[in-house]
C-alpha cells in the first residue's frame, strides 16, 4: 500500500487521497482566477482602444466619401493637356495674326 507524507495509507492504486487532489485543484483554480483577472483587464484596455479606433475609422470613412464626391468634379490629365494645347494654340494664332496684320 502507498503511504502519504503523514503516514496514512492511500488505499493502494498509487492515487493520492481525495483531500490532496482537491487541494491541488483549488491551487490550480486560484491560478486560473488570477489569469482570468489579467485577461479581463487586458480585454478592457483593448475595448477602449477599439472604441478609439472606431472613431478614427469613422473620420477616415467620411474623408474618403468627401474625396469620392469631389473626384468626378476635378479635371483629368487629358482635359488639362487639351486646355494647355488650346491655350498655346490661341496664343500662337494671336501672334500669327499680329505678324500678318503688321502689328508689332
Amino acid at each position: 500500500m502507498d503511504r502519504t507524507p503523514d503516514g496514512s495509507e492511500t488505499g493502494g492504486g498509487g492515487m493520492p487521497p481525495l483531500d490532496l487532489r482537491v487541494a491541488r485543484l483549488e491551487d490550480g483554480l486560484a491560478d486560473l482566477k488570477t489569469l482570468l483577472r489579467t485577461i479581463e483587464a487586458k480585454l478592457g484596455a483593448m475595448d477602449t482602444k477599439l472604441s478609439a479606433l472606431d472613431t478614427k475609422l469613422s473620420t477616415v470613412a467620411e474623408s474618403v466619401a468627401e474625396m469620392r464626391g469631389r473626384l468626378p468634379q476635378s479635371p483629368t490629365w487629358v482635359q488639362l493637356i487639351v486646355a494647355l494645347i488650346a491655350t498655346w494654340g490661341a496664343g500662337a494664332a494671336t501672334v500669327g495674326s499680329n505678324f500678318r496684320l503688321g502689328i508689332r
